[in-house]
């Protein structure tokens, strides 16, 4: 299962471009969900002040038309080392939806116990996934890695969700003594309270988190029940290792992410379903120059299964059972993995994918120096071209997996302001050029 319910910002306009803040709309789906931190100026002591936004944006896309609204977020609040985000949307296909995120919230009575959640109630005109149903495609098998990009299908409907994660700190590693990091940074570069990279024992070394998920998801359309977009709930369990030196945007160390997602069939879901998934990202810190603050080389590998996928043939066509739903699992697509294609463009029993990205942090910091700008307290920006590769496959193989694998290139712009990342990702590929919003890194 990926980390959450993700809603699509493929942009053909965003105006102006510095409201990549808008993002918090879409759920903590690019790791949002970190080890608790806070994160001070050198020099400053005492209470951290919380740093509010609030933004209108305005964009559009191919589902939703012209779409306005507003998003509002608030880091280091209501405690030191958590955020909140929300946003309100309309569009002029008579879409709209709402949107809450937040995260490291510490849980009163458990000092090592924190949540993140992601919740979304939505009205939308043209929903699309990629699964069998297409009556233009009668013998393809949709969202596979030989698909056609045509093959989906659409209509009016819901997409709502609620998901929990529970986190809890080992008391190992960096974490033993302090369970949030303290972070200095330099206009937004790390000076000192480094949490990782000095080893690979988690003993010794970065701070592993344990991660209950329990999660309820909602998507249907007005079409045939037999198309219907599923309902899901149950729990995901995972364990995190975060070896980074800067979680909110490393220049060293790895991360390792073991996952497993189970809904049990139970609650109204459409059907039960099991995955497992696991992650690994390395970052090479490149030094420094007389024209560049920071050079890092970050790299992510991941990949998933779905044990309990079932396919069988009929006279009517194939039928699956035991399957997670096309926007979770083992899916490839938007703003996460894949971006030069549509999100969950691809999706089949088992997948895999790779990403590198430069991250280059100019010396020359125009937009921070801006004084209409001032007010969005931005640290630096960051350019950042970036290749990526991936498949699906109908079972496991890591020869098939490697084989005909689609790829993409693109060029991102990464800001810090008021000490969060957000990004804005263009990138191209075989089926055409697609832009992205969101908040943090996309590993």
């Amino acid at each position: 299962m990926s980390r959450d319910p993700y809603k699509e910002l493929r942009c053909r306009a965003l105006l102006p471009f510095l409201l990549l803040l808008v993002a918090a709309q879409s759920s903590s789906a690019a790791d949002l969900t970190q080890p608790p931190a806070i994160l001070r100026e050198v020099g400053e002591t005492g209470s951290v002040d919380s740093r509010k936004q609030i933004l209108p944006y305005i964009f559009a896309t191919e589902t939703l038309d012209v779409v306005l609204g507003a998003a509002i977020g608030a880091s280091a609040w209501p405690q030191e080392q958590s955020s909140l985000f929300g946003a309100a949307l309309g569009t002029t296909n008579e879409s709209w939806g709402l949107f809450f995120v937040g995260t490291s919230l510490h849980l009163p009575g458990a000092k090592r116990l924190f949540l993140d959640f992601s919740a979304s109630l939505g009205q939308y005109t043209d929903l699309r996934d990629y699964i069998d149903g297409n009556p233009e495609y009668p013998d393809s098998r949709a969202g596979s890695n030989d698909s056609d990009p045509n093959d989906f299908i659409s209509g009016e409907g819901t997409y709502s969700w609620l998901v929990l994660n529970f986190k809890y700190v080992l008391p190992i590693g960096h974490a033993r003594q302090s369970v949030i990091a303290n972070y200095a940074l330099d206009r937004g570069i790390l000076v000192s309270g480094a949490t990782g990279a000095e080893s690979w024992n988690p003993l010794r070394s970065g701070r592993t988190l344990l991660q209950l998920e329990p999660f309820m998801i909602e998507r249907t359309f007005d079409i045939p029940e037999d198309l219907d977009g599923g309902r899901t709930n149950g729990l995901a369990f995972s364990v995190l290792h975060d070896n980074r030196d800067f979680s909110p945007n490393p220049s060293r160390g790895t991360t390792t992410t073991v996952k497993l997602a189970r809904d049990f069939g139970q609650f109204g879901s459409s059907t039960s379903w099991t995955t497992v998934e696991g992650k690994f990202s390395k970052y090479f810190f490149l030094g420094s120059t007389r024209l560049t603050r920071q050079q890092v080389l970050a790299f992510n590998a991941w990949t998933a299964d779905s044990p309990t996928w079932e396919e069988w043939e009929t006279d009517e066509g194939t039928v699956y059972d035991h399957r997670p739903p096309p926007y979770l699992g083992t899916t490839l697509g938007g703003y996460l993995r894949m971006r030069g294609f549509p999100q969950y463009r691809f999706s089949d029993k088992a997948a895999v994918y790779y990403g590198l990205e430069y991250r280059v942090i100019p010396e020359w910091n125009p937009l921070g120096s801006l004084s209409w700008l001032r007010w969005l307290r931005i640290d630096w920006w960051q350019w950042v071209p970036f290749a990526e590769a991936g498949r699906v496959a109908d079972h496991w193989n890591l020869r098939e997996l490697h084989s005909d694998m689609k790829w993409d290139v693109g060029l991102g712009l990464r800001l810090m302001t008021a000490k969060v990342v957000v990004r804005g990702d263009a990138a191209v590929s075989e089926e055409g050029f697609h832009i992205w919003a969101m908040v943090g890194q996309a590993f």
